[in-house]
Parts: C-alpha cells; sequence; structure tokens
C-alpha cells in the first residue's frame, strides 16, 4: 500500500493527483518527515525530490499555518534563479490548499509587500539579511529545506548556511525540522556532519536513479564541425539541445558561431550568470516554448531550472568530476530512461587522447554512481563574516566572546582558541575593537562601510567586483569590472550570444547598441581560475588505461584508432602499479595520472627546482625516488606551507583570515579527499619504467 494515505488527502492531491504512482524517494520519505525526523536525501535528476519532501512536510504543519496565518516553511536554494524556478514549480499546488508562497533574494521581498507568506523560499545570503533585521517572521518556522545541498557543502557559503541554521534556533524556542538534498552526495553522514554537527540526529535516504547513458565523444577540430553537427541534429525535425561550457567566454564563443548560420540563427540563447535575472528569464522562457532550440549555458543550468524537456546534451569540454557530470547531463531526456549526451572534444584541447579518456572516465564514474568522497572541510572564513554579521546587526555593541563560541560549537573542530585568533585579527584590519577590560568586541569603522557596501552578507570571491551592462535602460547584466580598463568607445563585444558595439563607458556601466553582424568582435575578460579537475577522475583514467572493459564505442572512428593505439602502447611497457616516464631535453616526465594537486605536493616534497604539474604528469629536472614519497598526506606537512596558493576565489573574509587559518583552510583539498590518500598509496610502492618512442600526449 502507498504511503500517499499518510499525508492529508488535500495535500496529497495537490502534489501526486496527476501521478499513477510515486517514485521511491517519494514513497520512502513520507513517513519519517511526517514522525518529525531530520533528513538527508539525494535521488537521481528530475526524480522528483522537492515533492518528496514538501509533501510531507507541508502534510505536518500546513493546517497551524494557515489556521495562525503565519510563515511556517523555509526553502533555501543557493541561486536566486532557482529561488524563481522553485516558486514556479510550487505555487500551483500549494494555491490549490491556501497555502501562499514568496520569495526573499536581491530582486524581491515578499516579507514586506504584502501578506507574509506561509512558505518563504530564499538564498542563504538573503537568510543572513533577514537574521540582520530581526524579521519576526523567523519564529514561527517549523521547518527547513536545503536544496542542491552539494553546491554549498565544504564552502564558504555552505558555512554560512551552517551559522544561520545555528541562529535561527535560537530564535525559535521548540527548534525546527530539516531536510538537505541533492541528485549527486558522495557521503550524506558527511554532509549532515557540515551543516549541523554530529550532535543532531538525521535519516539518511539514498536513492539510486541511474539512468542509461548514451554517449558519443568526438573531437571538433575547427569550430565548423559543431557548427555541422548541430545543423544535423536539427536538421528536419524539432529539437532541443542543451550545450554546457566551462567559462563565459567559451559560452560567447559558441553561441557566436551557431548564430552565424542562417537557419539557427533565431533559436540560439546563451544563459549564464553576468546576464541579468530579466535576461536569463527570458531566454528560459523562449527556450522553453520553441520547438527547435539551442541553449549554450554554463553551470548556471546545471541546477533544476525547468527550460522544459532537452533531447540531448552536448558538452563542450570535460567538467571538473563525476558529480558535475552528472548534474549536466541530468539535464536531458528527464521522461526517458536513457540519457543523450554528446562529449566535444574543443579544437584548443592540448591533449586530444588525455580529453577523450577523461569524458570516458567520467562516464564510467557516472553509470557506476562512483563519486569522490571528501570528509567535511575544517573552514573559517564564514566564521569571521558571521560574526561581523552578528555584531553588526546589535549596532556594533560590545558583544562577549562566549556568546559568539555558542553559535559555532557545532563545528568539531572548533575552539575558542581559534575564535580569539580570527576576532584579533578582525580588530587589527580595523573592522573590530576590543573591550578595554572585557573579553567583548564590537564594530569598528570599517564594520560599517561592509554595512553601507552590503558586502555583509555573503562570502562570495573577492574577485567578483562588477560593473553593470545597459541597452538604453534595460538592464543586460554584469562582466567583471577589469573590462572598463580593456574596452573602449566603438569597440565590438560579445555578450548574451550577440554582437554590440559599446556606446558609452563609466564606473556606473557600459552602455551597449545593438550591431546585426560585426567583424573583429571581441570577447570580454572574465576572471576564475577554471574548472579544476578531481584527482579521482585522473586516477580513473588511468585504471580504465588498464581495464578489459572500455568501451570503445563511445568514441568516433578516427579517435577510437588513437585511444586504441595509446592505450596499447602504455600496456605493452607499464603495468597499472607502476609509473612510466619519458626522458626529454627538460628534464623527466613522469606520468603518474595523479592529479594536479598530488603532482604538485610531489614536486614541492622532493624539492625538484622549476618543476612543471599538471593532472597526468610531473616534470622534472632529475630522478625522483618515489620510495621515498610518504603515502600519508599528513606526512607532507613540512610543505604545506609552500603548497597554499591564495587566489582571487579567496572571499573578503577569508582574507581577513590569520595566514595560518588561510593555510589551514586550503589544505583541507589536500587532507579530506579519500582519492588523494589512495593515489599517494600507489605511487609510493610504484616503480618506474622508461617509456621510448612514446607519442606525444
Amino acid at each position: 500500500m502507498s504511503n500517499t494515505n499518510l499525508l492529508e488527502n488535500r495535500v496529497a492531491s495537490a502534489f501526486y493527483g496527476r501521478f499513477p504512482q510515486l517514485r521511491d524517494a517519494q514513497e520512502a520519505a513520507i513517513e519519517p518527515l511526517l514522525s518529525g525526523h531530520n533528513a538527508v536525501l539525494t535521488s537521481g535528476t528530475g526524480s522528483g525530490k522537492t515533492e518528496a519532501v514538501m509533501a510531507p512536510l507541508v502534510s505536518k504543519y500546513w493546517r497551524h499555518a494557515v489556521k495562525n496565518d503565519i510563515l511556517f516553511l523555509l526553502y533555501i536554494a543557493p541561486t536566486k534563479a532557482l529561488v524563481n524556478d522553485i516558486e514556479k514549480r510550487l505555487q500551483p499546488p500549494l494555491s490549490t490548499i491556501g497555502i501562499r508562497v514568496g520569495i526573499r533574494h536581491g530582486d524581491r521581498d515578499d516579507l514586506i509587500s504584502g501578506s507574509v507568506p506561509h512558505v518563504l523560499i530564499t538564498t542563504p545570503e538573503s537568510l543572513d539579511v533577514l537574521l540582520f533585521r530581526g524579521e519576526p517572521a523567523l519564529m514561527s518556522i517549523r521547518a527547513v529545506v536545503i536544496d542542491e545541498v552539494h553546491l554549498l557543502y565544504n564552502t564558504q557559503r555552505g558555512l554560512q548556511l551552517s551559522i544561520l541554521l545555528r541562529r535561527l534556533h535560537q530564535i525559535i524556542p521548540d527548534g525546527f525540522q530539516w531536510v538537505a538534498l541533492s541528485a549527486t552526495i558522495g557521503d550524506l553522514a558527511y554532509v549532515q556532519d557540515f551543516l549541523v554537527g554530529r550532535h543532531e540526529e538525521a535519516i539518511l535516504l539514498e536513492f539510486s536513479t541511474t539512468r542509461k547513458i548514451d554517449a558519443q565523444i568526438r573531437h571538433i577540430r575547427r569550430m565548423g564541425d559543431l557548427l555541422s553537427l548541430v545543423r544535423s541534429m536539427t536538421q528536419g525535425r524539432k529539437t532541443k539541445l542543451l550545450i554546457f561550457a566551462n567559462s563565459r567566454r567559451e559560452c560567447e564563443k559558441i553561441a557566436g558561431i551557431l548564430q552565424e548560420d542562417g537557419v539557427l540563427r533565431h533559436c540560439v540563447f546563451a544563459h549564464y550568470s553576468s546576464l541579468s535575472p530579466d535576461v536569463r528569464v527570458n531566454t528560459e522562457q523562449k527556450f522553453s516554448s520553441m520547438d527547435t532550440a539551442i541553449c549554450v549555458a554554463t553551470s548556471t543550468l546545471e541546477l533544476g531550472i525547468d527550460i522544459g524537456d532537452i533531447d540531448a546534451v552536448l558538452l563542450w569540454g570535460c567538467p571538473g568530476g563525476a558529480d558535475s557530470f552528472l548534474q549536466r547531463i541530468g539535464r536531458g531526456n528527464r521522461r526517458s530512461i536513457k540519457t543523450n549526451v554528446v562529449c566535444l572534444i574543443p579544437d584548443d584541447s592540448t591533449s586530444v587522447i588525455i580529453d577523450a579518456l577523461r569524458f570516458a572516465a567520467l562516464i564510467d564514474a557516472a553509470s557506476k554512481g562512483d563519486l569522490s568522497i571528501k570528509e567535511p572541510y575544517d573552514l573559517f572564513g564564514a566564521i569571521a563574516q558571521q560574526c561581523l554579521s552578528i555584531v553588526a546587526s546589535n549596532g556594533g555593541q560590545f558583544m562577549r566572546i562566549a556568546d559568539l563560541c555558542k553559535l559555532f560549537e557545532h563545528k568539531s573542530y572548533f575552539s575558542r582558541g581559534i575564535l580569539e585568533q580570527i576576532l584579533a585579527e578582525l580588530a587589527s584590519n580595523g573592522f573590530l575593537q576590543r573591550h578595554g577590560y572585557k573579553n567583548r568586541y564590537g564594530g569598528d569603522e570599517d564594520l560599517y562601510q561592509l554595512v553601507d557596501m552590503r558586502l555583509i552578507y555573503g562570502n562570495f570571491g573577492i574577485g567578483s567586483q562588477t560593473v553593470d551592462l545597459f541597452h538604453r535602460s534595460k538592464h543586460l547584466g554584469e562582466v567583471p569590472a577589469i573590462n572598463l580598463i580593456r574596452v573602449r568607445n566603438g569597440v565590438s563585444v560579445r555578450f548574451a550570444g550577440k554582437c554590440w558595439s559599446v556606446a558609452k563607458i563609466s564606473r556606473e556601466g557600459i552602455h551597449l547598441e545593438p550591431l546585426r553582424s560585426a567583424f573583429d568582435v571581441i570577447d570580454f575578460t572574465y576572471g576564475g581560475s577554471g574548472i579544476s579537475s578531481d584527482p579521482h577522475i585522473a586516477d580513473r583514467i588511468w585504471q580504465l588505461i588498464h581495464s578489459d572493459h572500455m568501451n570503445m564505442d563511445l568514441f568516433t572512428r578516427n579517435l577510437r584508432c588513437r585511444i586504441l593505439s595509446f592505450v596499447e602502447q602504455i600496456r605493452r611497457v607499464c603495468p597499472m602499479e607502476k609509473i612510466f616516464y619519458v626522458r626529454s631535453p627538460e628534464g623527466i616526465c613522469y606520468y603518474t595520472f595523479a592529479g594536479y594537486i598530488v603532482n604538485r605536493a610531489i614536486g614541492l616534497f622532493t624539492r625538484k627546482p622549476e618543476f612543471k604539474a599538471n593532472d597526468i604528469s610531473l616534470l622534472v629536472p632529475s630522478p625522483i625516488d618515489w620510495v621515498s614519497i610518504p603515502s600519508r598526506t599528513l606526512d607532507y606537512e613540512e610543505i604545506f606551507h609552500l603548497l597554499f596558493e591564495a587566489s582571487s576565489n579567496q572571499s573578503l573574509y577569508q582574507k581577513q583570515l590569520p595566514l595560518d587559518l588561510q593555510v589551514h583552510e586550503y589544505l583541507q583539498e589536500w587532507l579530506k579527499d579519500k582519492a588523494i590518500s589512495d593515489i599517494l598509496c600507489r605511487l609510493s610502492n610504484a616503480e618506474t619504467v622508461p617509456m621510448k618512442d612514446f607519442d606525444d600526449l
């Protein structure tokens, strides 16, 4: 018998009335959530996770909420675009039972624009705003849902949310029930630990909805080949294609090429984070309504935003890991038991063979549900941010260190000594001041500047400073502020997949006018360090090379011949437990298949001058004694300070930490990734074998 009979009839009808039967995750979530348990739930993309948790939570609390006309459920999503999309999905079923749904993010605040909603959908940063202003509606919350939690796990924004949930507990006398959702989580218990600590009990609900992956891997030698491929996939039939690129620059490049085709021109769209909300929503609506359409996107569409059914997903370049790969391909063929994906090796690939094998490893890992396992990170940047937010929300008044400590005690690595370090550094940087006689800290001059500039609520990378783009009075989006010194009036630029002329430029914004066609179009410069590859995938490539089960049908004919030759060449000389190397005038190149961070650590540990490391190999001027390489990550402590690489991806608040805590944060990737420990064991026990006449990768 279905568990739907446990739900209130009106709620069951609102959420599931149109469906003949529930999916496994939906059935399984009903009883524990109705019983008041917390939960972490993972299930495949498109498997109805939102309905799985909303139906029982609404059934449990809605009558009390409607009777008293109060906010009872907080739904937290990592992006404004997803917040908007979730509202569209929840509004129809909830309105049938008299529940008002509202939004709170940077573009909209339904808590001050009318009647208080019963269900509020928001982002972590907007929850920070609500707590900062002492929003009274929060005190009646009975349940919290955190969606797409994989994007928050082991991040500063995730730590911020973890502390915000703790703050929420302080103002709600009876506490609240929480549920975390994702399609791609390696270890559910780790997510629970990172979000709320080990002290809270939770039910772990894991469901595999693996679909067959119908994939092809092909090399795009020139951009004209991509145009021909898309033409062949759309010609003479109604087709929806979603093309994922790894950067905004690549997104613009691909959209520009496709729009040069007279037939495709009017059905090609670009979608990425720099576009304004209005432009993104307009793109999603147009794409969804057309019979044939192509959307070129970055990771903004990895999330569950509804743009209709997708016939095939094309990947321009490899995602960083199996979780991102699964999110992207999960966008396609949601009504089918099969996912169609075309993996494209770009024309500018530095190693076509390795990129082909990387795609094969991603497909193999995704089809088996083999995700990288990373323990919860020790993070501190958001602790600094939350201390400042709390002090500022109290008007800068002096607060006891002991009271601040209570907000972070659920983190196992936290101590009062760490907090005192952070507070002292914030004071030396002008954000806080220490009370002369007591263990208290209050606001200083620079704290109020953070509040005035609205930087107090976020933990985004410091390189995210932007300048707005306009067409007349319409806000098109934003680009990094570095473009102010790069573009000039009259220059032709590409944005949102279209060509524009720069009409006016100032710190207040760049004004653009549309061009029908243009020569010498340039792309805006975007920040970021690009896609980092997971060591887990580099190691899987090495395993795949030695596997008898590699699916050679994944590759196009020409690519298949090259892969076979490459694999056979390695297998003849080097078994899986060894490392092969090639001598050259530059030095000795060891092919470790260990990932960039491992190769870099070994280069530093062995004190090799001017070594060169990447995901696959380590080039050094002299031989390495691999027996001397430690197999435990902690045994590399002597080079930890050298391994640290500060970047623009650090948030403003990470930059305010004492240097030793910045290093500690950075090292979490090294210390908490299970794949790295396994790789070091493989390398430290490996013999080396020379490879002669080796084909250039």
